[in-house]
């Protein structure tokens, strides 16, 4: 019996070690991506910066003025807005929930989204 019990032991010590290390090169695998990314992202926030930079000292009011006038641009004078209406407020059929809910200091949202959610 001793004699198999060290092996099994010995196997089960050697796969929980391994998918320990496992675990460990997907975490660094992972931090090297993320790393990577923002240090993409880094750069391209410091592009954007210069751009902006450089466009602000070169264009000015005046210029984007003179240059909407020769191209005969013209701003839209009215304003369309959508969906002004608001939407009916409906009463909750689950009143009963809603006052367990509101007695147990549940948020009413989540039963009643379920109940809704069955139907």
């Amino acid at each position: 019996m001793k004699h198999i019990i060290i092996p099994i032991l010995a196997v089960f010590i050697f796969l929980a070690s391994f998918l320990y290390l496992h675990q460990k090169v997907l975490i660094y695998v992972e931090a090297y991506k993320l790393s990577k990314n923002h240090h993409i992202y880094n750069e391209l926030v410091d592009k954007r910066d210069y751009l902006v930079y450089n466009f602000t000292k070169e264009t000015s009011v005046s210029k984007v003025n003179q240059w909407a006038e020769k191209n005969k641009f013209i701003p839209a004078e009215k304003v369309l807005a959508l969906n002004l209406r608001r939407a009916p407020v409906h009463k909750s059929r689950y009143t009963f929930a809603s006052l367990v809910n509101g007695l147990l200091g549940i948020p009413a949202g989540s039963s009643t989204a379920l109940a809704n959610e069955q139907q």
